[in-house]
């Protein structure tokens, strides 16, 4: 009975994250469903991807850039000790970041920002910076597998600790004084990742 219930749970889970097929806006997303994209973009807003478009391949130090900014940003735990002003980010992490969220296969090397030292990445130690996250406003389905959309980017002080799915008026009743901003609006294209068939990988950034 308890291995039947929670196979009913995680079938129930599944059903409450699928996404709509038609063209919907944030309003009509579910507070799940608005969360879960929520999330995946903010992991590209906070990198500061630049645009790039379907089929037009991003150049390695992109991905390589990206890999490094998601795992300083969300992976502190994983974070190699290099010095008092440096860390060091593995190479293993870079490339596993970048074909979750990419949907590629890469090989890291050193960029301009970033060099590679023994299979670490190292970049400075850093804090304080603004927050920076995304929220999806439009949803809709292109057909075969893929979706588009836009979503608005906000920042927010370093020191911000509200509901980054919220909206300006949860804001302003929290802390007036830190009300995150509308700082860009992209335009995506997403589709299915070839490693998780719940999960999407990022095809087309368009800054609106």
């Amino acid at each position: 009975m308890k291995k039947l219930l929670t196979v009913i749970f995680a079938s129930l889970l599944a059903l409450a994250l699928v996404l709509p097929a038609e063209a919907v806006g944030r309003t009509e997303l579910s507070e799940a469903q608005r969360a879960r994209l929520d999330t995946f973009f903010s992991n590209f807003a906070e990198a500061h991807v630049e645009s790039f478009v379907v089929n037009n391949e991003l150049p390695l130090e992109t991905f390589v850039n990206f890999g490094i900014q998601h795992n300083l940003i969300n992976r502190h735990y994983d974070l190699v000790n290099v010095d008092v002003n440096n860390c060091g980010v593995k190479k293993e992490a870079v490339e596993a970041a970048v074909y979750k969220y990419f949907g590629h296969r890469i090989n890291a090397v050193s960029t301009k920002q970033y060099k590679l030292k023994n299979n670490v990445f190292i970049a400075p130690k850093a804090g304080g910076e603004a927050i920076r996250f995304a929220q999806v406003s439009e949803w809709k389905s292109a057909g075969n597998g893929a979706w588009y959309g836009t979503v608005n980017i906000y920042s927010a002080s370093s020191g911000f600790t509200g509901n980054v799915h919220g909206n300006a008026a949860e804001w302003k009743k929290d802390d007036p004084q830190d009300v995150p901003v509308i700082v860009e609006r992209y335009s995506f294209t997403v589709t299915r990742s070839p490693a998780d068939a719940n999960r999407y990988v990022l095809r087309e950034w368009l800054k609106q």
